[in-house]
């Protein structure tokens, strides 16, 4: 395992920027994982880039591989912790993967990765999830897919231009979540006068969903989801705020009176809620933007911010 700061774009030997690879591990059908060689001479034991989402599905699978090789984060800082034990290698272990600036981890040399292509056994939903992460510099083609494929191929297509940086030509690119695993549904935010810009280093292709628990300090907050009926399922659909906002987290008090505070306390209940800013003074008083713990909330993290945002 490397982790020693890995270049924030790396380059072949004539300057070139290298381009996505699609990783499996070997021998199996994983993935495929997007990821960003770090050299353009790579041996299946060296590291290559990957973003936290793709670095979480590598865990998922490992875990239920059962292979004695286990993954998981820290919630504070976001360091990633791989631990073995004797079944894996013959002596068991740990070492820690800390992202780049981009929420980039540099994974790798505990297993032998491989190209993933055609040769590996797999499904639709993974050859158009790898179609979308191949085109990502080109036109969008999801339309031409059938439902779930189009949000798979998008998926794939969003994931390798977060991974690759190339996220000031990502023209707006909108992306939604496989229905199959999250009922949430992210569309295009609005662009009219309604709407304030995204501040400067803020690019939507950054976004994920995180529960209000878990935004951290500088996590620039974007939307809500909004509960809306559909025929035999209840979706959830970006509520796109209208000026964007640094996080600053903490636990809701019991003793702020402010309107939305005390409203959320009636309507909600005692459970386990979170103000996401601090009180500010607005026309109709001091207010708060407070969020019950579990719920969904649509951030730019602050690792993926290209430009530091204050609060």
């Amino acid at each position: 395992m490397n982790t020693a700061p890995a270049p924030q774009r790396p380059t072949y030997a004539d300057g070139t920027p290298l381009d996505i690879h699609l990783f499996t591990v070997e021998g199996s059908a994983y993935g495929p994982y997007v990821g960003l060689p770090t050299s353009d001479m790579w041996t299946p034991h060296d590291a290559h880039l990957f973003t936290r989402a793709t670095a979480q599905l590598i865990m998922d699978d490992l875990h239920r591989d059962g292979c004695g090789l286990w993954g998981a984060f820290d919630p504070e800082t976001d360091v990633l912790t791989f631990t073995w034990n004797e079944d894996f290698d013959g002596t068991g272990g740990a070492e820690t993967v800390t992202p780049d600036a981009h929420g980039r981890y540099l994974i790798g040399g505990l297993w032998p990765w491989e190209v993933w292509g055609d040769d590996v056994p797999h499904t639709a939903g993974q050859a158009a999830f790898a179609q979308g992460a191949a085109d990502y510099p080109e036109a969008d083609n999801s339309a031409t897919l059938p439902e779930p494929l189009d949000a798979l191929y998008r998926r794939g297509r969003q994931e390798a231009q977060l991974l690759a940086g190339d996220r000031a030509p990502h023209r707006g690119v909108p992306f939604d979540i496989d229905p199959f695993r999250t009922p949430l549904i992210v569309r295009s935010r609005p662009s009219n006068h309604h709407f304030a810009a995204l501040p400067a280093g803020a690019y939507e292709s950054a976004a994920r969903v995180v529960r209000a628990r878990d935004v951290r300090a500088g996590d620039l907050v974007l939307a809500s989801f909004a509960s809306y009926p559909t025929p035999g399922r209840m979706t959830q659909g970006t509520t796109w705020v209208r000026s964007p906002y640094v996080a600053d987290p903490r636990p809701d008090s019991p003793d702020c009176r402010c309107a939305p505070c005390r409203i959320g306390r009636d309507v909600c209940g005692p459970g386990p809620r979170v103000a996401l800013s601090a009180p500010v003074a607005t026309r109709w008083g001091m207010e708060c933007d407070v969020w019950e713990a579990d719920e969904p909330v649509f951030v730019i993290p602050a690792g993926l911010l290209l430009l530091p945002l204050s609060v």
